[in-house]
């Protein structure tokens, strides 16, 4: 099932050995060479998966990773039930400011944390952050664009 579609990349609802599981897959561009086009997204894809493991060990909060697909350019992640904090904030409305602290303490956390070990996100937006169990915990999602 098609969770959303980006310019560069789609997530499917799927499972991963008995657990639910999103798959990440960039998508081919006709407009480029077969080859490059090729070459490039699985390039990007295990770029984004290396940035997703330092992340983690930095002690960023981000999805698990449950496989690489390079051939496929795909990455199999945990799927988080929540969904984004965009969606949230659409579907129930602002945020209280006790519930804005939170999230944003967890956010400037686990952004400094990737920070101190020189790695930076560059695309942290409401959709890249997403809720588990309501908005008690956070994980940030989308390594696509960093760096």
């Amino acid at each position: 099932m098609l969770i959303k579609r980006g310019a560069e990349a789609e997530l499917r609802r799927t499972e991963f050995l008995g657990r639910p599981a999103v798959d990440k897959v960039r998508v081919p561009k006709s407009y480029r060479l077969t080859e490059l086009d090729d070459g490039l997204r699985r390039s990007r894809i295990r770029t984004e998966a290396r940035l997703m493991a330092e992340a983690r060990a930095a002690g960023v909060l981000v999805p698990i990773i449950y496989d690489i697909d390079l051939g496929g350019a795909k990455i199999v992640m945990e799927y988080v039930p929540g969904g984004s904090l965009q969606t949230y904030v659409e579907r129930q409305g602002a945020l209280d400011g006790l519930t804005v602290a939170r999230v944003g303490l967890q956010i400037a956390e686990g952004l400094a944390a990737a920070h101190a070990q020189g790695l930076i996100h560059r695309d942290i937006k409401p959709a890249n952050i997403l809720l588990e169990n309501g908005v008690e915990r956070v994980k940030v999602t989308d390594f696509g664009l960093a760096r």
